[in-house]
């Protein structure tokens, strides 16, 4: 492969664009990131694929990130929302996976956080790069939020965990997964804890 023309400045471009992505873009995380994987073996359909970025973001200019608090504190709760692009890069096959937290209550909606990461390793089957997803959503995002938001609303605060498949949530109620053992070994997912810490917490409640 040809090394792409602006492999010089890539880098530059697409931590710029993150920045924006990440506080008020996060349409733009996914494109990003899988850009930025590749920094170091750029070629020309990554130039195409910038160019083609840096177009859509020029004509989206007027869009904006929108949300409002009409609640008080009590009635406000973190809302958690995962999921995944099965082998959804064309070069390693690994999944990619999207993380997004919001407080949500009948007044509100006020997005906080978006995240869009490659796995570490290759899922292989699109129940095992969902259940990669809420694993890390669970504990590097919504875990943290209770901690911050438990101070701000203490008492009875409950936490909504939103996933939209059923094999991922009817492995999380039982805590077994005979056809998936190998996560442990492979994403470093521990079933047995995501089991403990939502079905026996009162603090997560997990939704379809």
């Amino acid at each position: 492969l040809h090394k792409g023309r602006s492999q010089p400045i890539a880098a530059s471009i697409l931590m710029k664009i993150l920045y924006a992505a990440r506080m008020a873009r996060f349409d733009l995380l996914r494109a990003t990131c899988k850009l930025a994987c590749y920094t170091t073996k750029w070629d020309e359909k990554c130039d195409k694929r910038l160019f083609r970025l840096v177009c859509y973001i020029n004509s989206t200019l007027s869009r904006r990130q929108v949300g409002w608090i009409g609640d008080t504190p009590n009635n406000v709760s973190p809302n958690l929302y995962t999921d995944a692009d099965f082998a959804g890069c064309e070069r390693t096959e690994r999944s990619t996976s999207g993380v997004h937290l919001a407080l949500e209550g009948p007044n509100s909606r006020f997005p906080i956080t978006g995240i869009s990461k490659r796995q570490s390793a290759v899922s292989n089957s699109t129940p095992e790069a969902e259940f990669v997803a809420g694993h890390f959503g669970c504990r590097y995002v919504l875990l943290p939020a209770l901690d911050i938001w438990g101070a701000v609303a203490p008492g009875g605060l409950v936490a909504f965990f939103h996933e939209d498949k059923q094999a991922m949530i009817r492995v999380v109620e039982t805590g077994r997964n005979p056809t998936m053992r190998h996560l442990g070994r492979t994403h470093g997912v521990s079933i047995a804890w995501l089991h403990e810490r939502i079905t026996l917490a009162n603090d997560i409640l997990l939704k379809y």
